[in-house]
């Protein structure tokens, strides 16, 4: 020990102990998001003003002299604007409920959520973890409003106005199954909150935590309370360390911080916005009045926490002191600041309040010092202290080897450099935190760009930039977002990085907007279209779908088009690197190039289906796997007719090598039959056109069973003739399909012994993906699919629509249309309708060019659905979650009902006995 009763001997700390502050979020007097909290300090302006007449009947309570019963000599506050509105959907929160629930509990409901945005969380990937949620609030101003009035009393009451919920409420909200529990130590509670949660944190017993902190002045009894205690400043303004100081300034406001072990955060790449470095919480015991502060108790604190965590007072560049500006509590304060860390120090010891700023949050107050502390480490400059002109003169400064901030003062950042924080409430509790910067900490301050700056255009490394994912509750929360996107993306720093962040690190919600465009302009002319409500390729935007099961199902003969294929060739690059891997598979059974032939977009050979049916594999395939590459992956797989070979690689049960053979061998020993037979379509059900086929006979048979009102029929070309003649004297929809052959029937029966031949020895495995049978009509697990079963595929009706009903048994709500054309778009669609249930039917690739990649285009519309993509590789690479766009809340008002009426808006004074009569009435 030295004279300062500092022990210089003590131990390191633990790296162990270090806790990162990963994300965080405010609502604060003048400061509505922590950038402008930042800016406010920045700038040194002072954010308070006085409560608002729409609150209550202000004049019933308001009385120029102390001590008045019933009255209050001051409404000076830092307020928050709108603290009556809500967005409850976006939490399904009824509004009955809503309005029953203390303001204080929703604004840090939306806190919590901007505070894991920052973080980079995704909130539903924490649900059912055993994340701790610690808050401090002490304020029961929302029952206050209506305690006299039982008639105001109903089923949400009890759970809308006790303090527990504050915390529980966040718990319960975003399914967090660690301790909840609010703390109540009056002006220190936020911190005491803290350093729970990172005691938590230190034994294990939670991987991470919620903190926060919430004060909202909606009643003038405490008010009343504290005028006749003498607490508040009759002057209206915190003069922290002033010899002006006489009482402090109520303001009202909140903060929400996310925690995690500092090893763990870099471990997942977390943002690290700064580091716990040590917390303590000690208490007055009894002093001279039970309100008044303990210089030895405060000073005792400080000694535990810097001798426990191993800290150094001479790293110390800031003390965010209490500093509420009371004639007690300032100089009690600053001397116990002094005499354990100031005279520990060579140099002088910096010392301010927040409060000079936003005024004193009371159980809020420690977080609004935490953010400030943290902006200091960021920012390396102490802000401004407002309001001291003239030191206190019962504050011995020199001795106490401490300075006053009133101009902004730069400080050194990194390293051991740290920051202290005082709370301390008014019952005796005092906290104590330390902040120290994140580990190499880049400048987080929103870069300032200048008005001739050129707009952002593509990634850092010359590649397209990702697609922009927004998402958000609500239709109009979806448009608010993407407009505030569209006012930022043009110069944002990073876009890239940025971009991957919105994918990555937000919270994907049903209603969703993908943009498309590999450059800056790009992304904003389509944010344009979709604000404008103008139809653009590179926009999709929908309502997804919860949770859906999504399953690929390949086209068959008819969906080959000259051409096709080659949009996807020219923009999608993993589309062009799977063609080369097909190629090759495909080129020692054929003897030519597909990727020629692709590249080529002649017509030579397209009515042959040796040539037709390679090429339709080739593109199905490449589809797959750039789809793949971009996320999305099926969980089933369906073939129609030629396209259950492609379906059956995608679904594992035959290697690419065993599946080119099959589609080679296939469509040769077919070609032999052109010329043979033709093919048509009936709208009829299969039991109906059975019979119709039976009484037309001359060899015409069903070929394929597509939905429950559609058949395929094939046969010699006369049978289709008198088929044709029969529909139109029965008035049945008939369409001739544009084919020269007679697949499925009677004369595919010469290629039988051959084709069995050619794939003997096939061998089959077991297939990763359910793979339902066109063939069967069901699930087959593999192994099935040898010679025999593509004799059988090509010879046997197909029954899509049995394989469809069983795949929307299994839960497929989202049918992807793999092939160069959509043509079994509806059959898919009657396929959902006869369950009853909402889905998608999507395509790929049209024969009407898009002017888009096509895969990330059919990955934007899955990702729409339901399917997401948020995940995929198109988003690898480092994310920048700082400053990325909060949530828009669609807040609406709610307010306490009163017997059996809702109002719905503080605009309207309360009709209360405790609260006086209407606005500018006397009170009786």
């Amino acid at each position: 020990m030295d004279g300062t009763g500092y022990d210089r001997t003590r131990p390191t700390q633990d790296a162990s102990q270090a806790i990162a502050v990963i994300g965080a979020a405010c609502r604060l007097p003048g400061a509505p998001d922590l950038s402008a909290f930042a800016a406010l300090l920045a700038a040194g302006r002072d954010a308070v003003t006085e409560i608002p007449d729409e609150r209550w009947t202000k004049g019933a309570f308001l009385h120029p002299e102390r001590g008045q019963p019933g009255k209050t000599y001051t409404f000076a506050a830092g307020v928050l604007e709108s603290v009556d509105r809500f967005d409850p959907a976006f939490f399904n929160i009824s509004p009955r409920e809503a309005a029953q629930m203390d303001p204080q509990q929703r604004l840090l409901l939306e806190l919590a959520h901007e505070a894991m945005e920052d973080a980079g969380l995704d909130g539903s990937r924490l649900a059912g973890t055993p994340v701790g949620v610690y808050v401090g609030g002490s304020a029961w101003d929302y029952l206050n409003l209506h305690i006299g009035d039982p008639s105001a009393t109903n089923a949400y009451s009890m759970t809308g106005s006790t303090l527990c919920s504050l915390s529980n409420r966040i718990s319960y909200a975003f399914d967090l199954r660690g301790p909840s529990f609010t703390v109540d130590t009056a002006c220190s509670s936020s911190l005491v909150a803290l350093h729970l949660a990172c005691e938590a944190i230190r034994g294990g017993q939670v991987p991470a935590a919620v903190v926060g902190g919430v004060n909202l002045l909606l009643a003038p009894q405490s008010y009343v309370g504290f005028s006749r205690a003498s607490m508040l400043s009759p002057r209206g303004r915190c003069h922290a360390f002033d010899a002006r100081a006489d009482g402090y300034v109520r303001a009202e406001g909140g903060g929400v911080v996310i925690l995690k072990p500092l090893q763990d955060a870099l471990d997942a790449g977390d943002p690290v916005r700064a580091v716990i470095r040590g917390t303590g919480v000690n208490s007055d015991g009894r002093t001279t009045g039970f309100s008044l502060p303990n210089k030895a108790a405060q000073a005792g604190l400080l000694r535990e926490v810097y001798d426990r965590f191993g800290l150094d007072p001479n790293d110390l560049v800031y003390v965010e002191a209490h500093g509420t500006g009371t004639p007690a509590g300032d100089p009690i304060e600053a001397g116990a600041i002094g005499e354990v860390l100031g005279r520990a120090r060579i140099a002088r010891l910096p010392v301010g309040s927040v409060k000079t700023n936003i005024g004193h949050l009371e159980a809020a107050s420690g977080m609004a010092g935490l953010l400030k502390a943290m902006l200091v480490l960021q920012r390396g400059q102490v802000p401004a202290s407002l309001h001291c002109e003239t030191p206190n003169p019962a504050i011995a400064f020199d001795a106490l080897n401490l300075q006053l901030v009133p101009a902004p003062l730069p400080v050194p950042v990194g390293g051991e450099v740290i920051v202290s924080i005082n709370s301390f409430g008014f019952g005796g509790t005092n906290a104590h935190a330390v902040l120290g910067p994140a580990p190499e900490q880049p400048d987080t301050a929103p870069e300032v760009v200048p008005a001739d700056a050129a707009p952002a255009d593509a990634a850092p490394d010359g590649e397209a930039l990702p697609p922009l994912l927004l998402s958000a509750r609500s239709d109009a929360a979806l448009r608010a977002l993407a407009a505030t996107w569209r006012g930022q993306i043009a110069y944002a720093p990073d876009l890239a990085a940025r971009l991957r962040a919105a994918a990555r690190a937000r919270e994907q919600h049903a209603q969703r907007l993908v943009v498309l465009g590999g450059r800056a302009a790009d992304l904003a002319a389509g944010l344009d279209d979709f604000l404008a409500g103008r139809g653009a390729s590179a926009v999709v935007a929908g309502a997804a779908l919860p949770a859906p099961e999504i399953a690929f199902v390949y086209s068959g003969n008819g969906s080959q088009w000259t051409g096709m294929g080659a949009e996807a060739m020219a923009r999608s690059p993993g589309f062009r690197a799977a063609i080369d891997r097909v190629d090759v598979a495909l080129l020692p059974h054929l003897g030519w190039s597909v990727r020629e032939r692709l590249d080529s977009a002649g017509d030579d050979g397209l009515r042959d289906t040796d040539q037709a049916q390679p090429l339709l594999f080739a593109v199905q395939v490449a589809l797959v796997q750039a789809l793949r590459d971009a996320g999305i992956k099926a969980s089933a797989h369906v073939g129609h007719s030629v396209g259950e070979v492609a379906a059956a690689w995608a679904s594992g049960a035959l290697s690419l090598v065993q599946a080119a053979k099959v589609i080679a061998c296939r469509s040769r020993g077919q070609q032999a039959t052109r010329g043979i037979g033709a093919m048509g379509v009936l709208a009829l059900p299969a039991d109906r056109a059975a019979a119709v086929v039976a009484r037309v006979g001359a060899g015409l048979e069903l070929a394929a069973c597509n939905s429950a009102s559609a058949v395929t029929v094939a046969g010699p070309e006369a049978a289709l003739c008198a088929l044709a003649a029969l529909a139109d004297e029965q008035g049945w929809a008939f369409t001739r399909l544009d084919l020269d052959y007679a697949f499925h029937s009677a004369a595919m029966d010469p290629i039988e012994a051959p084709l069995l031949d050619d794939l003997a020895g096939l061998a089959p495995r077991v297939a990763r993906t359910p793979f339902l049978s066109t063939v069967t009509g069901g699930e087959l697990q593999g192994p099935e699919l040898g010679a025999r079963y593509w004799w059988r595929n090509v010879r046997e009706p197909v029954r899509f629509s049995d394989a469809i009903d069983a795949a929307t048994a299994a839960g497929v709500r989202i049918f992807v249309e793999i092939g160069p054309h959509p043509v079994l778009q509806a059959y898919l669609h009657d396929a959902l309708r006869r369950v009853d249930a909402p889905g998608r039917v999507l395509s790929t690739l049209s024969r009407r060019p898009s002017g888009q990649d096509p895969v990330l285009l059919a990955a934007a519309r899955c990702h729409v659905a339901g399917h997401g993509i948020a995940t995929s590789p198109l988003f690898d690479g480092p994310i920048d979650p700082a400053g990325l766009p909060p949530y828009p809340w669609q807040r609406e008002r709610y307010w306490v009902e009163r017997t059996g009426e809702a109002t719905d808006t503080l605009t309207a004074p309360i009709d209360h006995p405790l609260l006086g009569q209407r606005r500018g009435a006397a009170p009786e």
